[in-house]
């Protein structure tokens, strides 16, 4: 650990990462020694504690299914940070594998695809067999910024472009490319809503926040988060496209209504000269671009936030605390009202131990901040000299009824030699390992027989050539905890 002037040991957060799910309906947490998984609506409950021999530095859920990406992380890792492990929580354990040749940045998943961002390019892979979709390239993409849509059929991805500040967005079921001129800094936040129609982008300086329309590339308003310089931590969008969530390292995360209602009575006009001044210096300052409707305040230090599920007046916000404990806080909000909690938990706590009062005292008045356990090999780009696939009874994945008694939803597998309606579930006899080799078409850049982007898009009209069903997860009493 590092020394600060007064000899005491700066702390180290066990909690590693965080990410909601595609509902906002659960929380994935990863942490030095694992990963758990965390319910918030209706009621908050840990349904899932997994203790693991190294650390999880990203995880990513499939709605509430079984199904998992796991990317290793911290001191000591479970695995490498240039791999990623689809976990199988009924087994539990890997049933398949991704390696690259640089450190992974960031997972997203949907029922037919997996989606991993690198520090330069992105590629996609079919869930099903894993078998590679695209590959895209990108400007330097140091934050791992990616997002997919996860509410229709036809895939949509947005990630940055190779062009500094510009996005990028994929419309597979059309075949289209969208080039979005959104800031003339690097990235440092972006949001995609679930159809894919909207994206909200954000820039190194955090202080505007832009909303595209997808369909005509054009920018439909702007929203001021504040005048000084802030890291967006997360950006969102909420499950009716009503309100769009904004999180920063200022602690405060700031919800904007995307389409304000007609009937909102107008501002007053100034009565008096200083207040038509003051009007004028604020609007030279800030634009016109719209202001937050809502500030929720409670982590210092947010790491990611969500709509909750059926409950789109709730906001979840989860982070480090002061003490550098992992939090997640629930506030209920109203426009133009102060929020509301509802739930304060915590989640894993720091690994200061031994601290007295003084101590702390003097640690929050520097200013203190989390040190999260850097990964080893971290600032390293390139860890490998090839890309693998492994899988392990991935052949077909599809989607089962989940059971009353079962908080996520079935995944299972079906074997080629197997009629379509006879279904098996993962287990250890059936995991085997294939590895694919580096002039396989499945394989990552570098070989000659490599599957082109041309190639690739060919089987990009949704999926009718994949092995994913993608039913209904279940009814709202099968995915509310016990």
């Amino acid at each position: 650990m590092e020394e600060d002037a007064f000899n005491e040991a700066a702390a180290q957060s066990s909690l590693l990462t965080c990410a909601f799910n595609q509902d906002g309906g659960c929380l994935a947490v990863g942490t030095t020694s694992g990963f758990s998984v965390h319910n918030l609506h209706p009621n908050y409950a840990r349904t899932v504690n997994r203790e693991l021999q190294g650390g999880i530095g990203l995880v990513e859920m499939l709605f509430r299914c079984n199904l998992m990406a796991l990317v290793g992380g911290g001191p000591s890792p479970q695995a490498p940070p240039h791999r990623v492990l689809i976990w199988d929580d009924h087994v539990p354990k890997e049933i398949g594998e991704l390696s690259f040749r640089q450190v992974v940045l960031q997972v997203r998943l949907r029922k037919d695809a997996i989606a991993v961002a690198l520090r330069d390019r992105v590629y996609v892979y079919h869930l099903a067999d894993l078998s590679l979709r695209d590959k895209i390239y990108t400007a330097d993409n140091v934050h791992g910024l990616l997002c997919l849509s996860t509410q229709i059929q036809d895939m949509v991805l947005a990630c940055p472009s190779v062009t500094t500040g510009h996005v990028r967005v994929e419309l597979y079921g059309l075949r289209k490319t969208v080039l979005l001129e959104a800031h003339e800094s690097a990235l440092r936040g972006l949001a995609l809503c679930n159809d894919g129609s909207k994206v909200a982008t954000a820039s190194l300086k955090g202080t505007v926040i832009r909303l595209w329309d997808v369909a005509s590339a054009t920018c439909l308003r702007e929203f001021r988060r504040g005048v000084e310089r802030a890291n967006i931590t997360c950006l969102t969008f909420s499950w009716d496209y009503k309100w769009l969530a904004c999180a920063s390292d200022k602690g405060t995360a700031h919800i904007f209504e995307v389409e304000p209602s007609e009937d909102k009575e107008k501002p007053e006009e100034p009565s008096s000269i200083t207040q038509m001044l003051f009007s004028t210096v604020r609007r030279s300052v800030e634009g016109d671009a719209k202001k937050s409707v809502c500030q929720v305040r409670g982590v210092p230090h947010p790491k990611a936030c969500t709509f909750v599920a059926e409950a789109s007046n709730q906001l979840a916000v989860a982070g480090w605390d002061a003490d550098g404990n992992g939090v997640l806080l629930i506030s209920e909000f109203q426009p133009g009202a102060e929020p509301r909690r509802i739930g304060y938990h915590v989640l894993c706590h720091s690994a200061v131990i031994d601290e007295s009062d003084e101590q702390r005292r003097r640690r929050r008045l520097r200013g203190w901040t989390p040190q999260i356990p850097e990964t080893p090999e971290g600032g390293r780009l390139y860890v490998g000299e090839r890309v693998e696939i492994d899988e392990n009874g991935m052949d077909q994945i599809q989607f089962e009824e989940g059971d009353d008694d079962d908080e996520f939803v079935a995944v299972t597998t079906v074997k080629p030699n197997e009629a379509t309606n006879e279904r098996s579930t993962i287990n250890g006899a059936e995991a085997g390992n294939i590895t694919i080799p580096v002039d396989s078409p499945r394989s990552e850049a570098g070989s000659s027989s490599q599957t082109t982007d041309d190639a690739a898009r060919s089987n990009l009209s949704g999926t009718v050539g994949d092995s994913v069903r993608t039913e209904p997860l279940g009814t709202d009493s099968e995915l509310q905890s016990p």
